[in-house]
């Protein structure tokens, strides 16, 4: 996929680089013109789904500042406070990185409304055969759940394109229901499943297979049955969750080498290496290189959300701005020992240079430091995709080659504990499917007998999903569908005066750069304003509640 987005890109770049006063035609690319064979038809839907890696989706964008200023990612500069950003709610709906975020992700629809309308009316043949034309237009529908999911993420009530936007006229549109994009997103998967291919015929997880399509299956129904719509659809979610799990075709990565099976999986995915065996990781966005050449296909994963360090003269560590901490909030969440997680998501190392050698070094945690972090919880940089791993030379300040997952298969365990939890109360699935997660990270397994009811295992799995995919599954969403005031309460924790049972805050100083979006948020913020740049073309969509 990587190499026909290159191919595309250095296409374009080719045709951009001719005299446009040139009367001479050299390609033809009207759209009667466009997919007439398989390759041509591989090459468009690289196109559809190039949108993810854009430095205003998955680049950096939708985990960076549109999804911290939460309970357990906060912007960290000091001098920021008063920034006008997204992460400290100090923002309206002028502000670029929201107005550009909305801009990708209906350039990403657009692209597959576009992609699907053409390919509908090519033949068979010219598409390479019936399940290959199938193929490519369930990806496509796939890839357009996927942009509307994130848009229900951040904004909830959006403009619902299914058709080609050609001019203004077609791009007045109303917000419609949360529920009307729930359909939408449903539809699109559900006719995806059978002609998306099985994740045994892929040799990479940059492509959308039948089982993540059920996963994503699971999570839309699983999204559907919290705030604000209350589907009650956990039948739904645990039927999907529970064909991925029975396709046999997913396991959680085993340990290797020595190392713990969750930091192993992040050490092959910083290192731009697939498991096709395990297949634990099911959906990533991909990127390459490091910027520097003609196309450019990096993204900012492991640099801006890593681990800090601003030196640049030691070709042999990565510099990284590192612009957001991980809170005490999640640092509480892990037991004292144990669990391999805790230290990996947290960075248990600093930079520092040796005078003396002029290198740049690690600088561990000693055991007895840890153990103060664990009296006063750690405040540090996430550790979870780490620069040092990136095999790309030279390193780039500002790109990198480390991709970023949509879906792992420990998602799909934790999705079918909480709908079956949900369903019918505590039961052995549940606990069996929490502890292979917990077993793998070597925590403290559970028992059923330990849980007496629904409500105390339905606070147990949300904090087990955010221990395993923090940083991962968009936060504000994991909240949000808990319910309105449990959105607000857990932000709102870190600028809680009040104290654990250790007697240490559990949230930070008022004058502290990590108290800011609780200080500042608001009840408007519950959803993402629609984007000025939205308004101006299409003026009958509406603002979204309290904006």
């Amino acid at each position: 996929m990587r190499k026909l987005v290159s191919t595309l890109l250095l296409f374009l770049g080719l045709c951009s680089s001719c005299n446009f006063l040139d009367t001479s035609v050299y390609d033809q690319l009207e759209e009667s013109n466009l997919y007439r064979n398989e390759a041509s038809c591989m090459s468009g839907l690289a196109g559809v789904y190039d949108v993810l890696g854009y430095s205003d989706v998955y680049g950096q964008n939708l985990w960076g500042d549109l999804d911290s200023g939460t309970d357990i990612l906060v912007y960290n500069r000091e001098y920021g406070k008063n920034n006008l950003q997204v992460s400290m709610y100090t923002y309206n709906n002028t502000d670029a990185t929201l107005n550009n975020t909305w801009r990708a992700l209906y350039m990403g629809v657009n692209r597959a409304n576009d992609y699907m309308d053409l390919i509908s009316q090519r033949t068979d043949k010219e598409c390479g055969g019936a399940s290959k034309k199938a193929m490519f237009i369930a990806e496509a529908k796939a890839l357009r759940a996927v942009f509307y999911m994130n848009l229900l993420s951040f904004w909830g009530e959006v403009p619902l394109r299914i058709t080609s936007i050609r001019d203004l006229s077609t791009q007045l549109l109303k917000k419609s229901p949360q529920q009307d994009v729930f359909n939408q997103i449903i539809k699109d998967l559900s006719e995806a499943e059978s002609g998306c291919l099985p994740a045994t015929s892929l040799n990479t997880p940059g492509r959308i297979s039948r089982t993540t399509v059920q996963a994503l299956l699971a999570r839309t129904y699983l999204w559907q049955s919290g705030y604000p719509t209350y589907a009650n659809t956990w039948d739904k979610a645990l039927s999907y969750a529970r064909k991925v799990r029975d396709s046999k075709l997913h396991s959680l990565y085993p340990e290797t080498d020595g190392k713990n099976g969750y930091i192993a999986l992040f050490i092959n995915m910083c290192s731009n290496k697939y498991d096709l065996t395990a297949r634990e990781s099911m959906f990533e966005v991909e990127f390459y290189g490091n910027g520097l050449e003609k196309s450019n296909e990096s993204g900012k994963v492991g640099l801006y959300n890593g681990i800090s360090q601003g030196q640049v003269d030691d070709p042999d560590v990565p510099f990284a701005y590192a612009w957001y901490n991980a809170t005490r909030i999640l640092f509480r969440l892990y037991e004292p020992t144990g669990d391999a997680r805790k230290w990996w998501n947290f960075a248990d190392y600093s930079y520092k240079r040796n005078e003396q050698t002029k290198r740049i070094e690690k600088l561990y945690l000693t055991e007895a430091q840890k153990i103060t972090y664990e009296k006063i919880p750690a405040t540090r940089n996430p550790g979870k995709w780490r620069a040092e791993y990136d095999p790309i030379r030279p390193w780039a300040r500002n790109n990198s080659s480390i991709n970023y997952p949509i879906m792992r298969y420990a998602d799909v365990l934790l999705m079918i504990a909480e709908a079956s939890n949900e369903m019918s109360g505590p039961s052995q699935e549940v606990i069996d499917a929490i502890n292979l997660i917990r077993g793998r990270a070597g925590a403290t397994l559970i028992q059923l007998a330990d849980y007496v009811d629904k409500e105390a295992l339905r606070r147990f799995i949300f904090e087990e999903r955010t221990r395993e995919l923090c940083f991962e599954v968009p936060r504000r969403m994991e909240l949000r569908r808990m319910g309105e005031q449990f959105y607000f309460d857990q932000i709102n924790l870190l600028k809680d005066q009040g104290v654990d049972i250790n007697r240490q805050p559990i949230g930070y100083q008022y004058d502290d750069v990590h108290a800011t979006p609780a200080i500042n948020i608001g009840i408007r913020h519950l959803y993402m304003p629609i984007p000025q740049i939205e308004l101006n073309t299409n003026p009958i969509c509406g603002q979204a509640p309290n904006w």
